[in-house]
C-alpha cells in the first residue's frame, strides 16, 4: 500500500524533474499487441489513470524498437516477435514538455506471465470498446487511428 502511494509522488516530484534537467528531450515507446480475437494488450500504471498500451522510456544509446521490446517484457511478460511496424511518433508536450512517444505495432508475439510490479498494477487483453471506457484522450486518439476512424495525429 505504501509503495503504491510513494511511487506516483516520487515520479512527479523527483523522476520527471530530474529527467527534464538531464535531458533536453525525452522519448518513450508504446507497443500495440492484438490477440487472435482482436483484443488489445493494455496495462494500468500506478502513476496514471486508465488503460494504456505497454511501453516506457528509451534509455540513452538504446534504439526505440529495442526499448519497446524490453519494456513489453518488463511490464507484461509478452515477447514481441518478427518485424514491428511504426504507427507514429507523437508529441506529448501537453503532458510533459519535450516528450515524444513512438508507437509500434507488433504482428506476432509470445505471451508470458505478467505480474504486478512497482509500476504496473494490472494487465489485460481487452476489446477496444472496453479500453475506450477508461483511457486518456491520447490513448483514445490511438484507438481511433488504429480502427481507421481518424487520421494519424502528431499529438499524443
Amino acid at each position: 500500500m505504501l509503495k503504491s502511494l510513494i511511487f506516483p509522488v516520487a515520479n512527479k516530484l523527483v523522476l520527471q524533474p530530474v529527467g527534464r534537467l538531464t535531458r533536453g528531450m525525452t522519448l518513450g515507446t508504446r507497443g500495440v499487441v492484438r490477440d487472435a480475437a482482436g483484443r488489445m494488450l493494455v496495462v494500468r500504471q500506478r502513476y496514471s489513470k486508465g488503460w494504456i498500451f505497454p511501453g516506457g522510456g528509451v534509455d540513452r544509446g538504446e534504439a526505440p524498437i529495442a526499448a519497446v521490446k524490453r519494456e513489453m517484457v518488463e511490464e507484461t511478460g509478452v515477447r514481441l516477435q518478427g518485424e514491428l511496424v511504426m504507427h507514429g511518433l507523437f508529441s506529448n508536450h501537453d503532458n510533459f514538455p519535450g516528450d515524444y512517444v513512438a508507437v509500434y505495432i507488433a504482428n506476432s508475439f509470445q505471451d508470458g506471465p505478467g505480474k504486478p510490479s512497482l509500476e504496473i498494477t494490472e494487465r489485460a487483453f481487452l476489446d477496444p470498446s472496453e479500453i475506450s471506457e477508461d483511457c486518456s484522450a491520447g490513448m483514445q486518439r490511438r484507438l481511433d487511428e488504429l480502427a481507421g476512424k481518424r487520421r494519424i495525429s502528431d499529438i499524443w
